[in-house]
This record gives structure tokens, C-alpha cells and sequence, in this order.
């Protein structure tokens, strides 16, 4: 794996308290002396993983402006986000502002101070109707409020960092630090609940740990452009879920069920599988497979 530079540092990661997050700040502190990594969130002031927290809200655009130019960061990883996919619709306003507005602020920020930005985005911009995996020159087509503000914040990003910005698509992201399928899952089965999980939704499980050691990958190999970084291989939230209470040694059965069966307030794309060859092929990096991960995981909560 190539690590960080020098060159990368002081770096800032906004939206530090999410699932990324969380993961991400401790790997990037244990890269680089703590001072030079400065996680910013709406949380209060504090320290985690061996790096500072600092209070900052990235829809206030003159905030953003202010924090990137006194900080004068090389690296701006871009990780805030709303990615409560029902609650996106019945919200849209407020959708739109965290995921695309701020987007562009931060994007246009961190050009304008010289950084490179690195912005998450999501399976959820393809509709989930493609056979073979989706690749990174692909057209979004998006199905509902959250999945169209990705792929607005994609455009907005590369408008206004056009030459310094890395986006990364990845999906069905779990791990320490929220709440996440893998935690629901053995929460339900370790309560007794009868488990019945769609078979009609396939995508690429992403351990939040692998995603971290993907991040640095590529941006110690000076990757711009988008990419997808997800878990190797693909699955049903099904077969995701049975390879979970496998792994915890629990004898539970997962019933198959239909998405007509469980209706949600936004749409999911039906096989929203992702292609990592980009990433491997310019980065040299390539992702477990997926049920390796989940069995790593599940290992360090038992």
C-alpha cells in the first residue's frame, strides 16, 4: 500500500463523527504526527483517535471558507454528508444543502487554498438496472432524493476543483462508529427476532476499515478523477445477512423476501454492483472480498 506523503499534510476531515470518519481520523493520526490531522464536525470541541476535533458547520459557507484558509490544509477529506436515504425524502431541502451546497463550499474552498478534496459518494447514483458492474464512466441515474443529491454533489465538485479533486463511490459501508446492517442484523438475531431480509437489492458490502486503507492508497498514488472503492465480490442484503450470523456462530435462519415486501420510502437500486478494476489497476490496490471483512468484523465485536 503507498501512504501518505509529506506532502499531504495538515490535512482536514470534515464530517468526523460519521461511520468513515471514525475510522478514518485514527488511521491518518497514526500516519502523521496528530497536530496535522484536524477532524471537524458539528460535534464539540474534543480530542478522538489521537487527533483534534473542531466544531465546524459545512453548510455555513463563510465558516467553511474561513476554517480551510486559517488552517491551510494540503488534503481536505470531504466526508459530511445527510445518508439517511428514507429520511432524504420527506427532507429535500435540507438534503440538498448538506449534500450538494456544501459540497461545492467545500470543494471551492479547498482549490482555492491549493488542497487536494476528496468527496464521498455512493452506489445509490446508478439505478441498479445494469447487468454487468457498474464502471466509473457509467451515467448516473439516479432514483430518489438522497441518490440525485450525490450526483449533483459529484457535479459540483468537479466544477469547482476540476483539477485537484478525488471522488469516491463505494457502498453498503458498516464498522464501528454508528449505526450500520451488520450491528442490526446480530441485534435482531441475538433478541430472538424473526429475520426476513430482501434478496432483490445486490451491492458490495464495505467494511469501513478496508475503505480507510483504500483512501490512503490513493491518494499516496496521486489518483484524481473518480473511482469506486467497495468490498470485493457482490451479494444480496440476503446473503450479506447470513453470512453475518454465520460468522457470529449464531443458528438463526434469514428468510428470503421481496423488496415489494418490505417497502421503503425511497427507492434502491435492484444490482448496484461496483467496479474496483480502475482502482487496482492505477493504485495497485485491491479490496478483500466481502465476506472476509464481515468475518473480521464480526470477530472484533464478539
Amino acid at each position: 500500500m503507498t501512504d501518505l506523503a509529506r506532502e499531504h499534510y495538515p490535512i482536514l476531515v470534515t464530517g468526523a463523527g460519521g461511520l468513515l470518519g471514525h475510522a478514518l481520523g485514527p488511521r491518518l493520526a497514526r500516519a502523521a504526527p496528530a497536530p496535522e490531522v484536524l477532524r471537524l464536525t458539528d460535534l464539540a470541541r474534543g480530542e478522538a483517535g489521537g487527533c483534534p476535533i473542531l466544531p465546524l458547520d459545512v453548510t455555513d459557507a463563510a465558516a467553511v471558507e474561513a476554517a480551510v484558509r486559517d488552517l491551510a490544509p494540503r488534503t481536505v477529506f470531504h466526508l459530511a454528508a445527510w445518508t439517511d436515504v428514507d429520511g432524504a425524502e420527506t427532507h429535500p431541502a435540507e438534503v440538498m444543502l448538506l449534500n450538494v451546497a456544501a459540497a461545492g463550499t467545500v470543494a471551492r474552498a479547498a482549490a482555492e487554498a491549493g488542497a487536494l478534496l476528496v468527496h464521498m459518494s455512493t452506489d445509490f447514483i446508478f439505478d441498479g438496472t445494469k447487468t454487468e458492474p457498474y464502471v466509473e464512466e457509467d451515467p448516473p441515474s439516479p432514483l430518489g432524493v438522497y441518490a440525485c443529491s450525490k450526483a449533483e454533489s459529484e457535479t459540483r465538485v468537479r466544477a469547482a476543483a476540476p483539477g485537484s479533486h478525488l471522488i469516491v463511490r463505494t457502498a453498503w459501508l458498516y464498522g464501528a462508529g454508528g449505526p450500520n446492517f451488520v450491528e442490526t442484523i446480530l441485534a435482531a438475531a441475538r433478541a430472538g427476532e424473526r429475520l426476513r431480509v430482501v434478496r432483490d437489492q445486490v451491492g458490495c458490502p464495505t467494511w469501513n476499515e478496508d475503505l480507510t486503507g483504500a483512501l490512503v492508497a490513493m491518494v499516496g498514488a496521486g489518483l484524481r478523477g473518480t473511482y469506486h472503492a467497495c468490498g470485493r465480490g457482490a451479494a444480496s442484503r440476503w446473503q450479506f445477512a447470513q453470512e453475518i450470523v454465520r460468522a457470529a456462530g449464531l443458528d438463526v435462519a434469514v428468510e428470503p423476501i421481496t423488496s415489494r415486501e418490505r417497502p421503503r420510502e425511497a427507492r434502491r437500486p435492484a444490482r448496484a454492483v461496483l467496479s474496483t478494476e480502475k482502482l487496482r489497476r492505477e493504485a495497485g490496490h485491491q479490496f478483500p472480498d466481502w465476506r472476509e471483512s464481515v468475518r473480521a468484523y464480526v470477530g472484533r465485536l464478539r
